[in-house]
């Protein structure tokens, strides 16, 4: 099927409903100048790799995002499946390490392991952890470049949480702009942006899920929910939809765990 063309002066007028229409359909639309293809407006996709993902990194510059709510109750849902999970805690403030200590403190059993990150030698240390089919999922901390760059570089798929904020939004750049840089680098980088603490009662929340789709992101929304806010030391709930998350990373990556 030929591309759908679309002349300059015709893209600057209707952008917006020419990206909503790649998106949906996934055809590619020839933009034109005098009849003369000048670029090809593609679907985002993510580069498949030859396997299910196995090591995942929460990656924020900033923080307050939610990166070891999600870290906790992702590496839960995954683990629910059968999985081998370990988190692996990179942050200053050990808040998943923490976690594991109060609910082992009360009795809890959690579902999966986490361990402390060696920052000298994180990309060797989650390889090694993985190598036995267990999945490694990297509790990031924030404002630390040199942590985000080696947790990103490792792994297979690198998650970008982000708030439904304006402040969020405008603070995202500069996390997406580091990884921009890696994906120049490297012939198979994976990342996607997840928004996290969504409340549909809030316009500013449906605002920022319209922008997010001009990035790649996951379709799999996490909403704001009270037993997300009240989980630490505990073992995690709620986790349909982060069971979710996890089948959108399996069907993407073109893998089964």
């Amino acid at each position: 099927m030929a591309n759908k063309t679309l002349g300059v002066r015709s893209l600057r007028e209707e952008l917006p409903e020419v990206l909503r229409e790649v998106k949906e359909t996934g055809r590619p639309v020839t933009v034109t100048r005098h009849g003369e293809a000048l670029a090809t407006i593609v679907p985002s996709t993510v580069v498949a790799p030859e396997r299910a993902p196995r090591i995942l990194a929460l990656n924020s510059l900033k923080g307050g995002v939610g990166k070891t709510t999600i870290t906790m109750h992702l590496a839960a849902a995954i683990a629910a499946t059968g999985e081998r999970v370990i988190v692996l805690d990179a942050d200053e403030e050990v808040s998943a390490l923490r976690w594991q200590q109060h609910a082992n403190a009360e009795n809890l059993s959690l579902p999966f392991k986490v361990v402390a990150a060696d920052r000298n030698s994180l990309m060797r240390q989650a390889r090694e952890l993985s190598k036995d089919g267990t999945i490694v999922i990297i509790d990031t901390p924030p404002n630390n470049r040199e942590i985000l760059k080696s947790a990103a570089t490792i792994a297979d798929v690198v998650l970008v949480p982000v708030l439904p904020t304006a402040m969020d939004l405008d603070r995202l750049g500069t996390t997406l702009e580091l990884l921009a840089d890696l994906e120049a680098a490297l012939p198979q980088f994976n990342y996607a942006i997840l928004l996290n603490r969504f409340d549909a009662r809030k316009g500013m929340a449906h605002e920022a899920n319209a922008a997010l789709d001009h990035h790649p992101r996951f379709s799999t929304v996490i909403r704001s929910l009270a037993a997300y806010e009240k989980g630490f030391g505990t073992a995690p709930s709620e986790l349909a939809q982060f069971q979710e998350l996890w089948h959108e990373l399996l069907a993407v990556m073109g893998g089964d765990a």
